[in-house]
């Protein structure tokens, strides 16, 4: 009798053992599943989803206000205040906007006029990208977009769009008329002109005609290169389990992970780079616009969670889009408050997509730190001196060899 109760002991045992290690190997599958898993926060035992982008994924990188005192460019602390202001305007006026009709250089010049809002990009936009992240299903158009305005015209909101190419364009809106003047009579100074018939620049290029100061940037490692292993919340980004991956160190002191097919290396300096069989998107738009709005929303919200995982300074947003057929690239620029940051060598990052999949990642994850201001000459005056070529003037932070990020005033050309 005794011996039956002991062996019969011995076999409840071994079933919960069983039990124990199913279940484990349960929640091991489940975590490396596709990258969309919840992520554990760390010692809290919270958990977090990937956040859903609620706005556009590339900011202006001139945002300027046609006023009742004149034309005011938004820089530093007011450029990131003012664009909280005036971004749900300009997503109600793109999210409603009327089918676009070409419209000549005068016309358009002539309308950009108080009030109005003036928004000019770093790179050009698509415009079905603008349209979807305005929660509009009007995505229709091909034009790839370098600049946006709002104006008042007869108590409404009149949309005009310049694209790659110094195209016009302009569209009936359902936006608020009084929302657009209050939002503009708030600003009580100017400090620009617009270009006008200038030879080397575009007619609406923002061009101020005051002295202005700009802070230099130095650059360090990011955070996470200070910690012996990427965190969980990391390395579930990439769709790996931290349980089941390996870490190889290398001779210049990079870590690699390695799980299954899936890499991720990270250099001292914070270069990070991922390649494998891929991420899973589950992009589900319909339409070639629709999926490829889906896709970049979602590596958009990926790529932001990852630069505030790894305490990486900056806001990065979309800078350029490109498909070809079910392949995609993705590469992304990086500003303070809309002074834009220019590494000597490639991106901040770049993501590649093949079949709704994320296949290859790069990114530079720095941690930014403020440093001296430097005084900078009016715009206008360094426009007065081009007589050759086509571009834009623009106030840019350079890398130097020192990693510190100068600013300049740049002349922009298209490649």
């Amino acid at each position: 009798m005794a011996e039956r109760l002991k062996n019969l002991l011995l076999l409840v045992l071994l079933l919960i053992m069983a039990g124990l290690l199913a279940l484990t190997f349960f929640v091991s599958i489940q975590g490396s599943r596709g990258g969309d898993r919840l992520l554990q926060a760390g010692e809290e035992g919270e958990s977090l989803v990937i956040p859903v982008t609620t706005g556009p994924a590339a900011q202006p990188e001139e945002l300027a206000v046609l006023g009742p005192e004149g034309l005011f460019l938004a820089r530093d602390e007011q450029y990131d205040r003012l664009y909280r202001q005036m971004e749900p305007l300009w997503q109600e006026a793109l999210g409603s906007a009327e089918v676009l009709e070409p419209v000549d250089a005068q016309a358009y010049l002539a309308l950009l006029r108080a009030p109005g809002v003036l928004l000019q990009y770093h790179a050009a936009q698509p415009m079905f990208l603008l349209r979807a992240w305005s929660g509009s299903e009007h995505l229709s158009e091909d034009l790839e977009v370098s600049g946006l305005a709002l104006v008042g015209q007869e108590e409404a909101v009149l949309l005009l769009v310049t694209d790659r190419d110094g195209g016009r364009w302009q569209a009936g809106t359902a936006a608020s008329f009084g929302e657009l003047n209050s939002l503009c009579a708030s600003v009580e100074t100017a400090n620009g002109q617009l270009a006008g018939q200038h030879a080397a620049v575009p007619v609406d290029q923002v061009l101020t005609d005051q002295v202005g100061s700009c802070a230099s940037v130095r650059t360090f490692a990011s955070e996470m290169t200070g910690r012996s292993e990427l965190s969980q919340n990391l390395l579930g980004l990439f769709g790996m389990n931290a349980y089941l991956t390996k870490v190889y160190p290398t001779a210049d002191d990079s870590l690699v992970y390695v799980e299954g097919h899936s890499t991720v290396s990270l250099t001292p300096m914070g270069d990070l780079t991922y390649s494998g069989e891929g991420i899973e998107l589950e992009a589900t738009g319909t339409g070639v616009a629709q999926r490829q709005t889906d896709i970049c929303r979602k590596v958009c919200d990926r790529m932001r969670l990852l630069w505030q995982q790894a305490g990486a300074g900056g806001t990065l947003g979309l800078e350029e889009v490109r498909f070809e057929g079910e392949r995609g690239v993705l590469r992304f620029s990086l500003h303070l408050n809309g002074t834009y940051l220019e590494r000597k060598e490639g991106h901040w990052a770049t993501v590649t997509v093949e079949n709704g999949r994320i296949t290859g990642i790069t990114a530079a994850l720095r941690q930014l730190e403020i440093g001296d201001s430097v005084s900078m000459l009016p715009t206008l005056q360094a426009a007065a001196t081009l007589t050759d070529g086509r571009g834009v003037v623009r106030v840019r932070l350079l890398e130097g060899d020192d990693g510190v990020f100068a600013p300049q005033i740049c002349f922009v050309t298209e490649e």
